[in-house]
């Protein structure tokens, strides 16, 4: 800790001015690096999918918005709700993979059962004229 006394007696101080502007020296490189491009939700798809300067700005303002936070449970709320987001994001392409292979076994099913029955329906034409 770099603040001596807590704003609130009995309360640690979590939030110091001049930690904040060191750390926003530090990071901002990676914000400006970003240029024009659109800086990502930290930890989605798109920031997964977003080229190197975009996921490091997204990096950076998460963190500076994490320092900026006075409370620690806000803090640790928020970095419990972005990883919630990555792993709900992953169990929805879980899930939309299952249904996919799913509905391709089924068509495939449907498919091999009508095959099937047009077998069926020629051998018993081929026995009747016989």
């Amino acid at each position: 800790m770099t603040t001596p006394v807590p704003e609130e007696p009995g309360r640690p101080c979590w939030w110091v001015e001049r930690d904040v502007d060191a750390v926003e020296t530090a990071l901002w490189p990676w914000i400006t690096a970003a240029g024009e491009m659109e800086i990502p939700l930290l930890g989605t798809p798109d920031w997964a999918a977003a080229e190197v300067p975009a996921r490091l700005a997204a990096v950076a303002v998460f963190v500076l918005g994490a320092l900026v936070e006075r409370d620690p449970t806000v803090i640790a709320a928020r970095l419990a709700a972005e990883i919630a987001t990555v792993r709900l994001s992953n169990q929805l392409a879980r899930k939309q993979a299952a249904e996919a292979i799913a509905e391709a076994i089924d068509a495939r099913a449907v498919a091999t059962r009508m095959l099937q029955r047009e077998q069926i329906r020629r051998a018993d034409q081929a026995a009747g004229a016989r």
